[in-house]
């Protein structure tokens, strides 16, 4: 079998290492089309899986640059819109608002908006804008790059940005008849992303919580998505650590003799002025209990936003320290090696929204998260949250006031064994559905091996109605010359790129 496998950036790539493996090792030919992320991929993930494995090849994608591509972007960013004005985002106003600004002027002007208020009027927009993303002409250069790979399956991740740039690739080898699949990066993408805008032939999740969302807000048919547990986080099962709580202490900074509480930063969407409720947090939470005054915290940045923490200075806050500073995307040995330590000599994990949370349970601690006012739209104010509250009895030891967040870390510190148990039983249902032995890479690759041997599919055509509806399509959306794209792609992967730690 031969795979083609676009990805946004190489970044990507950290939640496809082990299925990247397991395809080579299994004698598959493997070529990642990605753009270099030099700021989130230091380490070449990529170039270390080509070097380890002859058969992965990568490079750079082509770049649609044509009139046609920018319509078809800024129509899907127009359907993106509307998916936000749904009711089951009626709680979740940051979303919205992202969502409103990423729109394109025309799905905005006063007429449009009086037309999507009602669910009827938004059904109707929706269905014209579809039939003229149907109509926008393929990409000739997409199409002859396909050619030269003659792939079995294209792959595509993570899709779902404003927009789905990526949509390019899949309609172009549906035109070639080359079967397709999405593998879903992570778990809040079919939430707060965009559409998925495409029939795929194959759409992989990591549990059925995952699986009704994108049968449910996606409109993916049920026989099309596969659950496989979650592949990103196969090495963290077998890993162990690399040194002693002593040890560990001094490297990061901390006193040894001492517990010390994790608290692991999030993203920039998410929290974009973390610092100083951090200190605030620390403050609070020291002088509402003797157990904890003394307790040692170490705050580690999201990779994606660790500029406040680079000069921050903590101190005049006794036994707090910030390592790695610039957060330590753990993409090696070394860094995988120093995240995974800092979890497991924690007593306790404390996080607002992110999915180094969902890491921390499967190294068997308890996470623990304080509802505030200050990040009320990043935590309920999102779906994707609601799966650490709710599957399997819930991922997180949720307070509403200090007391309850103080009672929580105070028997976590007395017990950290005991505390991480909730977290196990969400791991058994949303990380490891199969069963917390049964990796996911091997449920993966024999999806993606049944779906390349069903053989070629039936070449998608064009609608006949397509050339007509042209110039009216392009008049409509009224698009100046075309922005550059190398530079529209970058700054919409690195906003939309969800860096798990």
């Amino acid at each position: 079998m031969r795979v083609l496998f676009f990805m946004r950036s190489t970044v990507y790539a950290r939640n496809f290492e082990s299925t990247l493996r397991l395809l080579a090792e299994r004698g598959h030919a493997v070529h990642v089309a990605a753009e270099p992320h030099h700021e989130l991929d230091r380490g070449d993930l990529v170039g270390r899986l080509s070097r380890a494995h002859p058969n992965i090849t990568h490079g750079a994608p082509p770049e649609p640059a044509g009139r046609w591509s920018q319509i078809g972007y800024d129509l899907r960013r127009a359907l993106d819109y509307l998916r936000y004005l749904q009711p089951e985002y009626a709680d979740a106003p940051k979303l919205r608002r992202r969502a409103e600004l990423k729109a394109p002027a025309f799905v905005t002007t006063p007429a449009l908006r009086r037309l999507s208020a009602a669910r009827s009027g938004r059904r109707a927009l929706g269905g014209l804008l579809r039939a003229a993303d149907r109509a926008v002409p393929a990409e000739p250069a997409v199409a002859a790059y396909l050619r030269e790979q003659r792939p079995d399956l294209v792959i595509v991740t993570p899709l779902v940005e404003p927009g789905s740039p990526q949509s390019v690739y899949l309609r172009a080898a549906q035109r070639l008849g080359i079967r397709t699949a999405l593998c879903v990066y992570s778990w809040d993408n079919l939430t707060n992303k965009g559409l998925v805008h495409d029939r795929l032939d194959l759409v992989t999740v990591w549990n059925e919580a995952m699986r009704d969302e994108a049968i449910r807000l996606h409109g993916i048919p049920r026989e099309r998505v596969v659950v496989t547990g979650a592949a990103a986080y196969d090495h963290w099962f077998s890993w162990r650590p690399a040194t002693t709580r002593v040890e560990f202490c001094r490297h990061a900074g901390l006193d040894e003799t001492k517990p010390f509480l994790l608290y692991l930063c999030s993203s920039k969407f998410i929290a974009p002025d973390e610092l100083p409720f951090v200190r605030r947090w620390i403050a609070d939470v020291r002088a509402a209990s003797a157990t904890l005054r003394d307790a040692g915290v170490l705050i580690r940045p999201h990779p994606q936003n660790a500029q406040p923490w680079l000069d921050a200075d903590v101190t005049d806050l006794k036994n707090v320290a910030v390592w790695p500073r610039r957060g330590g995307n753990p993409v090696d040995s070394d860094s995988r090696a120093a995240y995974f330590d800092s979890i497991h000599h924690s007593a306790a994990v404390v996080g607002i929204n992110t999915s180094a949370q969902i890491e921390s349970a499967i190294v068997g601690r308890g996470v623990h998260t304080l509802l505030v006012p200050e990040f009320a739209d990043t935590q309920e104010g999102t779906l994707h949250f609601r799966h650490l509250q709710q599957v399997n009895g819930g991922l997180l030891h949720v307070a509403t006031e200090l007391r309850e967040h103080v009672a929580g870390l105070e028997a976590a510190v007395a017990d950290p064994d005991a505390s991480g148990e909730r977290g196990r039983r969400f791991v058994e249902a949303f990380v490891r559905p199969f069963g917390v032995a049964e990796a996911a890479a091997p449920r993966l690759v024999a999806a993606l091996e049944a779906t390349a041997a069903r053989g070629p599919a039936r070449p998608r055509r064009d609608p006949w109605w397509a050339p007509a509806l042209r110039p009216l399509i392009a008049r409509v959306v009224r698009l100046p010359a075309p922005r550059e794209p190398r530079r529209s792609k970058r700054r919409d992967t690195k906003d939309a790129v969800e860096a798990p730690r």
